[in-house]
């Protein structure tokens, strides 16, 4: 037995690796999106939106890192860092769209850069 750590930097190459060992052509499709980890940065989001958020990341298994300050209110806006697999990213961005305070706006931007 041999032990790697394999570093994947996009969809091409995950296809790939999967596709060297016999995964089904299904199965690549099912999974692809879930090896890929990414982390973006949002910049001045209301509060109220970074909780929401942090809550409907955290439903997913992503996570969405935000100010300490933002959960008491004592500030208004909040940078953010959303982490998570494409795929959850992806689910992701479908919540924010029935959400108010601007999530919409926020999961088109999160796609673009997925």
């Amino acid at each position: 037995m041999k032990t790697s750590v394999v570093y994947l930097n996009n969809l091409k190459e995950v296809r790939q690796e999967l596709k060297k060992i016999g995964v089904d052509k299904r199965g690549i499709g099912i999974m692809a999106t879930k090896a890929l980890f990414r982390i973006i940065k949002l910049e001045g989001i209301k509060r109220e939106a970074a909780n929401i958020l942090k809550q409907e990341a955290l439903s997913l298994g992503a996570e969405a890192a935000v100010h300490r300050e933002v959960i008491s209110g004592k500030i208004k806006e909040t940078d953010c860092l959303v982490m998570g697999t494409l795929e959850q990213l992806k689910q992701l961005c479908i919540k924010l769209k029935k959400q108010p305070f601007g999530l919409n706006e926020i999961g088109k931007e999160v796609k673009k850069a997925i």
